[in-house]
Parts: C-alpha cells; sequence; structure tokens
C-alpha cells in the first residue's frame, strides 16, 4: 500500500460491498474518524465519495487467499515471513454518499464521432449505481468531492450552515439551499441535545446567518428569550474579540457576522409597571402587559387542557360566554346587557351573574375565578389598565421586513405565564395570515393602492426549551381516566405554525433536550434536525429513528461544539462544526 492513501477496498465472506456502502482496509498510522469523507476510483470514469460510519478491528489469517492481494510489502504490516500466522487489522465500513464524474466534459459543440463517444460514455458514467470494486485505493475526499457529493453546487439559493473539519485537517464549508428550511419541500429547524453543546447556539448562528444573507427577501425574526438574560443583548457586538480559529472559520465560510440590527426588546411588566427581567437591555424595549380587551378573545390560552376538559368542571363554557357576549360590554345590546359589568380582570374575577346553563355548579364558578385571581397579582402581566406598557399582539400586527422582536418570557413566576405570551403571538401571526394583514398597501394622490413592501416574506421564530410548550402526550390519557389526549390551546397554536409554516413561510426553529419529551408532531413536521451529544438511552427511543444506529453511537461521542445535522437531501447525516457567536452574551 501506499504510505500516502488511506487504505485499499477489500470484500470477504463476511464484508461484502453494495451500492450502498464499502469496506477498507486502513493503513497502519492513518488516524480517520467517523464522518470522514472518503474518495474512491469507480467504474466508468467516475468517483465514488463515501462518508465514514464506524471502525473496527478484525484479523486477517496468514492463510487467507486475500493477504497478499492486500498486503504487499513487510514495510506496513512488520512480521510477514514464511511463519506469518496473520494480523489484525483496522476496517472501516463506509457510506456511499455520491457517485460523481471524474473527468471533464468535452465541449458537446464539437461534432465529431470521437467526441460524441465521449459524451454518452460520461453521460452513462453519471448514471453509475454499481458496488466498488476491491483493491482499489482510497483517499481522503476533497473540498470539492465532498460538497459535489451534498449536492451543494445545484443549490439555487445556498446559506452556510458551517464547516466539516476531516481528521486530516481539511475545512470544508458546507451550504443548505433556503428551501431546506424555508420550503415548500421541507421547513422549520428542531435541536437536541444535553444542556452546554450549544444546540441553541448552532440555531442563532443559522438565524444570525439566514438574517444578514436573505435581507432583501423581507425576513424578520421573533425570538423568545427562556433563559433569564441570555438574548437581551443581541444588539450588541462581543466584548472580547474571537480567537485566530473563529476568524478562519468565518474565512473559509465566507461571511461577516455583525450582531442583530433593528432589534426591539419586549419585557414583561412586573411591579409599579417596571420590568420582571433579568437584565434591561441597552437601546430600545418596552414593557408589555395584557388587559381584559386585548384578550379576551383566547383567555383558553391561560389554562392546561385538563383543567379545560375536565369533566367535573364547565370552565370552556364561561370562557365562551366572555367571548361570545363581548360586544355587549361595549354597550351594543341596551336591553339585557349582563356582560356590561365585565369590562376588566377585576370585574371578571367579581362577576356572578353567568346564566344557569353555563355555570351548572358553584363549584365550577370557583374554580375559574381562583384561576383568574391566581395571575392578576400586584406585579403580573394582567392589568386593568395599561399606563406604560404595550400589548404584543398590537407589536407583532405592526412588524416589519428587518426587524428582530425579542420577546423575554424568562422571568415569569408561572409555565402557564410563559405559554400564554406564546400562544397569543402565535394567534396574533395566525390571524395575521388569516386576514391579510401580511402585505401593507397605501394610496396614492388618486386614491389608486399600491404595494409599499414593508411587511416581511418570511417570519421567523426561535423557541427554545419547546417541551414545555408542546409536551409529549403520553399513551395513559389524562389523569380523570380518559383516554382521549388533548393538547392545550397553546400547543394547537404552536401546530398551526408548524404545519401552516411551509405554506406561508412562518418558520419555527426550536429546541429542547429530548426530543422524546416532545410532541411528535413537531419532529414529523421538521425538515432539518440539528443534534449534539446525547445520551444512548435517550437516542434509543423512536423519535430518532430518523437515523441509524451507529450514528447515534457517534452521536452519544460528540465533543462540545460538534454538531451534526440530517436532512432528507442528505443520503447521511453530516457532522459540522460552527464559529462561537459574533454577538453579546451576557
Amino acid at each position: 500500500m501506499d504510505s500516502m492513501n488511506i487504505g485499499k477496498t477489500f470484500i470477504s465472506e463476511k464484508f461484502s460491498n453494495t451500492v450502498d456502502s464499502f469496506w477498507v482496509i486502513i493503513n497502519p498510522g492513518i488516524l480517520i474518524n467517523p464522518f470522514d469523507f472518503v474518495s474512491v476510483n469507480n467504474l466508468n470514469n467516475t468517483k465514488t465519495i463515501g462518508m465514514v460510519k464506524d471502525l473496527q478491528r478484525i484479523f486477517l489469517s496468514g492463510d487467507s487467499k486475500y493477504k497478499d492481494f492486500y498486503i504487499s510489502s513487510t514495510e506496513n504490516f512488520a512480521g510477514k515471513d514464511a511463519g506469518w500466522s496473520g494480523i489484525g487489522v483496522t476496517i472501516s465500513r463506509v457510506a456511499v454518499m455520491a457517485n460523481i464524474s471524474s473527468g471533464d466534459f468535452p465541449n458537446p459543440s464539437d461534432n465529431n464521432d470521437d467526441n460524441t463517444r465521449k459524451i454518452a460514455n460520461n453521460i452513462s458514467a453519471l448514471s453509475i449505481n454499481m458496488p466498488v470494486e476491491e483493491g482499489k485505493l482510497v483517499d481522503f475526499a476533497s473540498a470539492e468531492e465532498v460538497i459535489e457529493s451534498l449536492g451543494i453546487p445545484e443549490m439555487e439559493n445556498p446559506i452556510p450552515a458551517g464547516i466539516i473539519e476531516m481528521t486530516n485537517g481539511t475545512l470544508i464549508p458546507i451550504n443548505l439551499d433556503v428551501s431546506y428550511i424555508f420550503g415548500p419541500d421541507t421547513a422549520h429547524v428542531n435541536a437536541s441535545g444535553i444542556s452546554g453543546n450549544l444546540k441553541t447556539s448552532y440555531l442563532l448562528f443559522l438565524l444570525q446567518v439566514i438574517y444578514h444573507t436573505l435581507l432583501e427577501e423581507k425576513i424578520a425574526l421573533i425570538l423568545f428569550n427562556t433563559k433569564e438574560k441570555d438574548l437581551l443583548s443581541i444588539n450588541k457586538n462581543k466584548d472580547d474579540n474571537l480567537d485566530q480559529k473563529d476568524k478562519e472559520l468565518l474565512k473559509i465560510l465566507n461571511i461577516e457576522l455583525p450582531f442583530f440590527q433593528n432589534v426591539k426588546y419586549f419585557l414583561p411588566r412586573g411591579n409599579n409597571g417596571k420590568p420582571n427581567s433579568a437584565y434591561i437591555p441597552e437601546g430600545y424595549y418596552k414593557t408589555y402587559s395584557y388587559e381584559l380587551s386585548d384578550v379576551y378573545d383566547r383567555l383558553e390560552l391561560l389554562f392546561h387542557s385538563d383543567a379545560i376538559y375536565d369533566p367535573r368542571y364547565n370552565i370552556s363554557s364561561i370562557i365562551n360566554y366572555v367571548y361570545e357576549s363581548w360586544s355587549l360590554v361595549n354597550g351594543i345590546d341596551t336591553t339585557k346587557n349582563i356582560s356590561k359589568k365585565i369590562k376588566n380582570w377585576t370585574d371578571l374575577i367579581n362577576f356572578n351573574g353567568y346564566p344557569e346553563g353555563i355555570v351548572t355548579n358553584k363549584s365550577t364558578l370557583l374554580k375559574f375565578q381562583g384561576s383568574i385571581q391566581r395571575f392578576k397579582r400586584p406585579s403580573t402581566l394582567f392589568v386593568d389598565k395599561k399606563i406604560t406598557s404595550t400589548y404584543l399582539g398590537n407589536e407583532i400586527k405592526q412588524l416589519k421586513k428587518d426587524d428582530v422582536f425579542v420577546i423575554d418570557i424568562a422571568m415569569l413566576s408561572s409555565l402557564e405565564e410563559q405559554a400564554f405570551v406564546i400562544g397569543d403571538v402565535m394567534r396574533t401571526i395566525d390571524e395575521m395570515y388569516s386576514h391579510g394583514q401580511t402585505d401593507s398597501y397605501t394610496n396614492d394622490e388618486n386614491n389608486n393602492k399600491s404595494h409599499t413592501n414593508n411587511k416581511p416574506k418570511y417570519i421567523l421564530i426561535l423557541l427554545d426549551e419547546i417541551n414545555r410548550y408542546l409536551p409529549h402526550l403520553d399513551s395513559h390519557g389524562s389523569t380523570y381516566g380518559t383516554k382521549t389526549i388533548l393538547r392545550s390551546a397553546v400547543a394547537e397554536e404552536i401546530l398551526k405554525t408548524l404545519i401552516a409554516g411551509k405554506s406561508r413561510h412562518t418558520i419555527l426553529l426550536s429546541a429542547q433536550q429530548f426530543k422524546s419529551q416532545v410532541d411528535s408532531l413537531l419532529n414529523d413536521n421538521t425538515g432539518l434536525h440539528v443534534f449534539t451529544k446525547l445520551g444512548l438511552s435517550e437516542l434509543s427511543t423512536p423519535p430518532y429513528s430518523i437515523i441509524d444506529d451507529v450514528t447515534k453511537t457517534a452521536i452519544s461521542k460528540l465533543h462540545r461544539g460538534e454538531i451534526v445535522l440530517t436532512h432528507p437531501a442528505f443520503r447521511h447525516s453530516i457532522k459540522i462544526t460552527i464559529p462561537k457567536p459574533t454577538f453579546k452574551r451576557p
């Protein structure tokens, strides 16, 4: 074997080559790892590009009829002599990524028999789908070969997605087509991995790249801050300079990533109207809160599904009554205006005049009033009259292209309050599309309507810890013995974004530690899956059936900063790395 090569392909009774994979005996002293790309010449002037899946040691016996075919010198395998009985060798199974042409195409305009024959040969070479033959020299793939095997040259609108870092030191920039994230074929991104392994950092990197690469596509971002002050300084550069490796990675990706611009922070109202936030950001910010008039038509978002559908109570009837009779609050009906007394949260808590058919027993009313009272506290989001704060729904309706909205929910005292904010934003976005409010028009001096082009075409939403708001539904049913499994109203709003997102360009980038803790519909409707380090017990659960067992083992051994991407456009998962964020993280 040539010491410049990785090794040679081989077959045996136990190890066979197929159109999907082949085996390689690795040269002694060669370092190679799973997710490395290799190249080998195949039939008809093609190269087969593959990715190392696993490595193992086997014993090659001295009387094997293949030994002289693979082992040609004592320089590589010490001890090979007349009495040699065998030796251990390292072998690798390589998954086929693509077959590509290894020669140049002739010019079709040169009309002669030789060129016609060459064209025919090269065209047939592109459709080669034959197993790799034994005894072929194998090399590390070049950057160009890797890029071509992943189909990157064919992407119409590529965006930088990370860098493949091979064991031999080769660094390869990887792009994703916009259609992989925005549709129409696939949409949405979900990241999984144990805490501290940069899964959220990757989503933020992807958002930063998309925002600065596709500004002319009219993009707007809505980021929910779920971890103390994590996202409350993204309009600032990092205090410390990037290290040399990060600079090199950015150079290879051929991008510059300035911090986010046009950032508007929305902080929950707290004591005395001050922000209830772990950090007060520099720059534009507002506090937000809710009057009853803002959200009278979506009170179900405040309640867990068990509370709404508990057969012992009839809370949904009260919620529906408030919604359906709200017009009476404004004095439209002056004859039977019972609900005219319900104008704010305090009125709602104290009101007892519901019809008998709405409140069938006193415990129902007490439970409803107690729940509302729990949300209506002095330092709460829910106020009878807003003074300095704003309603988020109105702000979302004013969202323009290039805007970055950061909505802080990290310090809200209950999961119900956090979920309500998320559900209200999601429903507002859904209503914007339902009512045709995603395009803006103005009238000129002749009263002719013209498009102002200031509304976003794409709305990208970041939601970390999504399992808290869209949890996995177990098969045991609710705590009241019924087998009907019901999602909360907030979960249903998130699912609307997932399901309708491809057609209306509302794209969800979500993260959680474990896929097994999140609703299966999230995984079913997600195109790009991102994995950082996970345990094998978690990887053995059904949501990870999209990756093979060898890749699962590799994911369990990932180091911090190593990321695995899985997308239907790639025949196999790939491993990448990214530079550190360039914006400030407090």
